[in-house]
């Protein structure tokens, strides 16, 4: 608020004879005063009224590179409606850029101009409306997604990820939902051999207790080692036994003793008992029959 702009004599002299006069008339002003800012004026006013030739020299006057290589893009292309187009882009006059565009039906160069501003919206939107790539929709869909999702709106995300298949994208929003029956049907639908996705849905599973699907993903992740470690870590024994004896778990045996202190530490000594007596660990049989005789 403290602050005032005040353009220089020049500088506004400069803006007049642009108004006023050619372009030609106005360059040799500026040649007469030269300054970078002036030159930098010359060469915008140049582009907006398609001078390329002039526009290219202010530019290099004002040590613009982006100026200069934007220029010589300009030249090459021979259409003048593409060229305004371009030209509407560089001075962020997108919606011209866009309605010069589907003037001439470029559609694809205007979902380009979307897709590299990230107005993933205007891209659906344009796709639709031309009946275009379906890749182009999908890629659409999946950053539509990741902005409702960025934004923690969820429920608005899940319906874009839906649409373009990203498990990644709904594997986060149901966790973060708490819908963990959306998530675990979610399981079957993974492509095999993504078992990067499948151990982080382990990992969500086992994060709120949950054995049973924790245990399917990690096993079409292909770790029945980890698949049984959830199963000891969340207390569900059976789940663990019975995943040791069906894929021949080498350290079985450990797993029997870890099994049977946890029964034995509940009380359950004949469950116990019954655990050993199926390892065949005879002597551990006949020590906790030992123990209940001197408790009772």
């Amino acid at each position: 608020d403290l602050l005032i702009v005040f353009e220089t004599k020049s500088l506004r002299d400069t803006r007049t004879l642009l108004r006023d006069v050619s372009l030609q008339d106005a360059y040799q002003f500026v040649e007469d005063n030269s300054h970078p800012r002036l030159w930098r004026l010359m060469a915008e006013n140049a582009l907006e009224k398609v001078e390329l030739s002039i526009a290219e020299r202010a530019f290099v006057r004002c040590s613009d590179y982006h100026g200069i290589h934007f220029v010589k893009r300009l030249q090459m292309l021979d259409d003048l409606h593409t060229r305004r187009a371009e030209i509407a882009t560089y001075f962020r006059k997108f919606d011209d850029a866009e309605k010069l565009y589907m003037q001439i039906h470029r559609e694809d160069l205007a979902v380009d101009m979307r897709k590299n501003l990230g107005d993933w919206f205007k891209v659906e939107k344009l796709v639709r409306a031309a009946s275009g790539d379906d890749n182009t929709l999908k890629v659409a869909w999946n950053s539509i997604g990741e902005y409702f999702a960025e934004r923690q709106k969820w429920s608005k995300a899940v319906t874009y990820f839906a649409q373009a298949k990203s498990m990644e994208g709904l594997v986060d929003c149901f966790y973060a939902l708490e819908d963990f029956q959306a998530l675990e049907k979610l399981i079957a639908m993974v492509p095999e051999g993504n078992q990067l996705l499948f151990r982080d849905m382990a990992m969500k599973f086992y994060s709120v207790g949950l054995c049973e699907p924790s245990m399917e993903a990690q096993m079409r992740a292909g770790d029945v080692k980890a698949a049984i470690d959830v199963c000891v870590e969340l207390n569900e024994w059976d789940h663990a036994m019975s995943l040791a004896e069906q894929h021949s778990f080498q350290e079985i045996d450990a797993l029997l003793g870890k099994y049977a202190s946890y029964l034995l530490e509940k009380e359950k000594r004949i469950e116990a008992i019954d655990l050993f007596r199926k390892a065949n660990k005879h002597v551990e049989v006949a020590f906790s029959y030992a123990n209940i005789a001197r408790s009772a």
